[in-house]
């Protein structure tokens, strides 16, 4: 190692303040330091904030899965395609009469 010097101690402090960036920079996420006016955070309080974020997040989750559904919805229940009331001709036409083997 090195000698230690005046300025190690500066480096100590700049690595503490490295790391407690690190540490909030992905907050709300899982594994971040959240603001909430703890002594650690300096007295700033996000959590409106970090609510506003959350509820943003699940309503799109929602939303993909509503549209996954409804995607999903679309290809398998066609009424165009599986109709009792189209035309024998129509369904011949369209491959989707009686199959013949």
């Amino acid at each position: 190692g090195e000698v230690w010097t005046t300025y190690s101690y500066i480096q100590i402090g700049g690595m503490a303040v490295l790391l407690y960036g690190t540490a909030i920079y992905n907050a709300p996420n899982d594994g971040s330091l959240l603001l909430e006016g703890q002594w650690w955070a300096f007295g700033i309080d996000l959590r409106d904030e970090y609510d506003a974020i959350r509820k943003e997040k699940e309503e799109a989750e929602a939303d993909a899965k509503w549209e996954g559904k409804r995607q999903e919805f679309k290809r398998t229940r066609s009424s165009f395609m599986e109709s009792p009331r189209i035309s024998i001709h129509t369904q011949a036409l369209r491959g989707i009469g009686a199959q013949h083997n």
